[in-house]
């Protein structure tokens, strides 16, 4: 299983909306995470999935921290 950072982590949240003004249908948003530490980023088809990569993240266990020599 992957390990998350421990303590604190940063992400860098992009939305935005994709459709036609015109076509008088409601805005589709997107959403992107962005790790500002490794420039990874993932994109989200909607909220929902947004909020399911972040229940499972922070469901990770965090790393160890380094020891001292």
């Amino acid at each position: 299983m992957e390990k998350r950072p421990s303590h604190r982590h940063s992400f860098i949240l992009s939305l935005w909306t994709e459709g036609d003004a015109l076509s008088h249908t409601p805005p589709v948003w997107h959403y992107s995470l962005e790790d500002p530490h490794s420039s990874r980023r993932r994109g989200f088809k909607d909220l929902a999935e947004l909020v399911r990569f972040l229940d499972e993240w922070t469901a990770m266990p965090p790393e160890e921290p380094p020891l001292d020599e």
